[in-house]
């Protein structure tokens, strides 16, 4: 097991910091890496193009590539929580298991999927119903080259997933912010020196996720590959049933998320591409909650995980507590930062007035929601990692569904504003719900424990 950082025994506040930072710092990176994006495609006036348009657009390809996301989240979750379990439990058989398992259903969704996008792209950006022909153009164009090789975005989840549960989530970050770095670089090449425009931010997000999924691969093959295998004849069937049995509830959440996202989209763009760009870009600026909110949450399963597997209960509560007097202070101050620093931080990405305005307005509204959207994360991580994954899946969809109505009435009183106002109550309703459903379990997680032991006995076997 010297292969594992064992979470179990020790410093709960050293460890779970160890794991912590690692999961913050790759949140971050990803973070980063979006709002690179957002930040060069925001100057492509400097080629000729008009930005809310190219905005517009990446924004539109990203709802569609953040659909991947939920059949990621499938494979991911369901790898991370069967490897932490195996871990605590030191079972190297059922650890292998799951690990291979886990890589060979992330590649085969992410073929599957990759393929769709492709072939299937106009008619998902149909979807939209956008009247500007140059915002579907780049839509398109973006979407066939990010959309149809997001294969590799899901082999590196899925060797992703194996290192959180093993709790390396160093190894993680430090892959991903090669990645990271890489797209910084090759983002102003190809959006603004070679004048490539939407095209060229597709190609340097491509360039970057393949080379860190070959990054992935080469770490296991030097360190990974004597404690699983990865082969096409490691697949059982038995293993993955397991792996989407825990990880479909969050993968299902997710993917109705999107597809509620979408349809939320649709009542944006009837405002106008002002509005639609500038709610794209607040929503890249409410990374800093939710992102970090992400990162915690996995941290926070993958704890949960082992000590669930171990029966450490009390680091379970202790572990919950530290974990909740860092996140929600943290949500508080960038709740003030969004609220009174809307005007710079919007600026930051577009210099036209009338998006600039509503994307500041778009802050402050939002604003509100940061602590509930971390205690919705906190609630979750509990939850996911008992292997109760449902529990934060259905709370989710809920609170997702609720945004259609709420948002189809409010807009006949605040317009565009009313959409805001609306994912603004299911956030409050999500997280209040899931973080007093979290303290109830903790004080009754031995009795789940010895009542489950037999299910769970047989589902790891």
């Amino acid at each position: 097991m010297s292969k594992i950082f064992d979470l179990t025994e020790g410093s709960i506040v050293k460890k779970l910091f160890f794991i912590a930072l690692p999961v913050l710092l790759t949140s971050i990176s990803q973070m980063a890496y979006n709002l690179t994006d957002m930040f060069w495609v925001g100057r492509v006036d400097q080629i000729g193009l008009v930005e809310k348009e190219a905005i517009a657009a990446i924004g539109t390809a990203g709802y569609i590539t953040w659909f991947a996301f939920g059949l990621i989240l499938i494979g991911k979750i369901g790898t991370s929580v069967k490897v932490a379990h195996s871990v605590g439990e030191k079972d190297m058989d059922k650890l292998s298991k799951f690990a291979s398992n886990g890589l060979l259903l992330q590649l085969s969704a992410g073929l599957v999927f990759s393929a769709l996008i492709f072939l299937f792209r106009r008619q998902f950006v149909s979807i939209f119903n956008i009247s500007s022909t140059q915002v579907i153009k780049y839509a398109l164009d973006y979407l066939a080259i990010v959309g149809g090789l997001l294969v590799f975005q899901f082999i590196s989840s899925g060797f992703a997933a194996i290192n959180e549960g093993l709790g390396k989530t160093k190894v993680n970050f430090k892959i991903m912010a090669v990645g990271l770095l890489l797209n910084m670089i090759l983002d102003p090449i190809f959006i603004l020196v070679l004048k490539m425009g939407v095209t060229g931010a597709a190609i340097a997000t491509v360039i970057s996720q393949a080379i860190t999924a070959a990054i992935f691969y080469i770490v296991y093959l030097k360190f990974s590959s004597t404690m699983f295998r990865f082969h096409i004849d490691a697949f059982d069937f038995k293993t993955s049933k397991n792996i989407i049995k825990i990880g479909l509830p969050a993968g299902l959440q997710s993917m109705i998320f999107t597809a509620i996202s979408i349809y939320i989209a649709r009542m944006v763009f009837v405002f106008g591409e002002d509005v639609m760009a500038a709610q794209r870009i607040g929503v890249q600026v409410e990374q800093l909650t939710w992102m970090i909110a992400g990162g915690f949450q996995t941290a926070l399963t993958v704890f949960i995980g082992q000590n669930f597997g171990a029966r450490q209960f009390a680091r379970i509560r202790k572990g919950f507590g530290i974990i909740s007097l860092m996140l929600i202070p943290y949500a508080a101050v960038v709740a003030l930062s969004l609220f009174f620093f809307a005007p710079f931080l919007i600026g930051i990405f577009i210099d036209d007035p009338i998006s600039k305005a509503y994307g500041v307005r778009y802050l402050e509204i939002i604003s509100l929601a940061q602590i509930f959207m971390m205690l919705e994360a906190i609630g979750s991580g509990l939850f996911n990692g008992i292997g109760k994954t449902h529990i934060p899946s259905i709370v989710g969809i809920t609170g997702n569904v609720l945004r259609i109505p709420m948002a189809l009435y409010l807009v006949t009183i605040f317009r565009e504003e009313g959409i805001w106002w609306a994912l603004n109550i299911s956030d409050i309703l999500k997280g209040t719900f899931l973080i007093v459903g979290s303290i109830a379990i903790l004080f009754v997680i031995e009795k789940l424990k010895d009542k489950k032991t037999n299910v769970l006995t047989t589902s790891l076997n």
